[in-house]
């Protein structure tokens, strides 16, 4: 993980799975929507199904009508990983066995001889496990498609593209905004600094971008403790999901994003780009 500034909280810690213990804080308005009133609806700060840290949740500090309204940001966020989380058995809700389900030309369960993938190379539809399955031709939602055989083993190679998606950039945000929800507690998601980021993960309005830098080495999870920069004044967030590190600036003027970028090009980092892609 790219080093920042110092952390305003002490601690620090690896997520993988032993239970995270948070600071107990008081009632606060809801810290997306901001009602005075509301029933709590637990709020896991990863998507339980990448396999969130045991204790890594927003328990009272979020109403219902917020967390569905935000569940397609979630959706997006676990849409690049779902092949991940589906050969790593990475459990979804209510501990049920992961699927592939996000591409209209692949479709994956777990069956009794164990994980089964079924792709479309066309040219004509198909289906699997009771789904349709359109033909790569027209889905064009993988490149660099091939399939080789050695005797009794076949290997079957494909690129997916990775953060093309807005809600993805959103969705990263949702994840680093309620990290520092996590640390510092609910009174900071109304404080002005912060009504920009709340802004874009809600409505999308706005202009924020993220670092990704590639891990190929490591598959753990990680989320730093939020970082205030010295020269803008404003938090950011770095947190490492299934080995590909990510950095979320605050700043509206995005000015650590800026000098990151500078940074990473001068010393000839491989592996890493701005998210949402530039046009």
């Amino acid at each position: 993980m790219l080093a920042l500034d110092k952390p305003t909280h002490a601690s620090q810690t690896t997520m993988k799975s032993e239970r995270i213990t948070r600071r107990i804080f008081g009632f606060a308005p809801c810290i997306w929507c901001g009602a005075k009133e509301y029933t709590p609806s637990l709020e896991h700060i990863l998507p339980d199904s990448m396999g969130c840290p045991p204790g890594f949740t927003l328990d009272n500090d979020m109403c219902a009508s917020c967390n569905n309204k935000l569940a397609p940001l979630d959706r997006a966020l676990l849409r690049p990983f779902e092949l991940i989380t589906f050969l790593g058995n990475v459990p979804r809700k209510g501990g049920k066995r992961p699927s592939l389900n996000s591409l209209a030309s692949l479709q994956g369960r777990y069956t009794n001889t164990g994980p089964e993938i079924h792709l479309n190379g066309g040219p004509g539809i198909t289906t699997a496990f009771g789904q349709t399955l359109k033909p790569l031709t027209t889905t064009k939602e993988l490149e660099d498609v091939s399939f080789d055989t050695h005797g009794e083993l076949a290997t079957l190679r494909f690129s997916l593209p990775f953060g093309d998606d807005l809600k993805f950039t959103r969705a990263l945000y949702k994840v680093g905004f309620e990290t520092a929800v996590f640390w510092l507690g609910p009174e900071l998601a109304h404080m002005p600094p912060l009504t920009a980021v709340r802004r874009f993960v809600r409505k999308g309005r706005g202009a924020f971008h993220a670092v990704m830098i590639a891990r190929p080495d490591s598959r753990a999870h990680h989320f730093e403790p939020p970082h205030r920069s010295k020269d803008t004044g404003h938090l950011a967030v770095g947190m490492r999901i299934f080995g590909v590190d990510f950095v979320v600036d605050f700043d509206p003027q995005q000015r650590l994003i800026a000098t990151m970028r500078r940074k990473l090009e001068e010393d000839r980092v491989e592996n890493w780009t701005i998210l949402p892609p530039e046009k």
